[in-house]
């Protein structure tokens, strides 16, 4: 379950499937952002560069996520103007909403192999490596 190489969420799904997954998260971006689009100054081309920016920054989120996270958004008092009045969401506000509420995951410890018993040299051996590498400090096992 916690194999790093398998796929899970937006990365499980199809091509097809995660064009479908962005096309409806641009839906929704789009009925979020209508309500802060009534000035004619926003430009058609802006629109569309900002729906794509939430479809990015959305992807890895389930539908219902997002929709409990603007849910949530609308709810909070601090999102509100001095007047009162909803603030501009962006998307990162939504995606801290749902991260917030993600459970936090679980690091998953495998046993580590035990570490195979090495043999001990006797002290000629020892000596015979060291002065092969041509290292000689002393001899072991306490010849002189």
């Amino acid at each position: 379950m916690n194999d790093l190489t398998t796929p899970t969420g937006f990365n499980a799904l199809s091509p097809a499937q995660q064009e479908s997954h962005r096309a409806k998260i641009g839906v929704r971006a789009k009925a979020i952002l209508g309500q802060f689009w009534q000035d004619a100054d926003t430009h058609e081309a802006e629109k569309v560069i900002e729906v794509e920016g939430w479809m990015d920054v959305l992807e890895n989120c389930s539908h219902s996520e997002i929709r409990y996270a603007w849910r949530d958004y609308q709810i909070d008092p601090n999102n509100r103007t001095a007047r009162g009045r909803l603030a501009k969401p962006d998307a990162g506000a939504l995606r801290a909403i749902i991260l917030s509420k993600r459970p936090r995951p679980k690091l998953v410890r495998q046993p580590l192999p035990p570490e195979p018993v090495k043999e001990r040299c006797d002290p000629k051996t020892a000596q015979e490596i060291c002065e092969a590498a041509g290292f000689t400090p002393k001899r072991f096992g306490g010849e002189a």
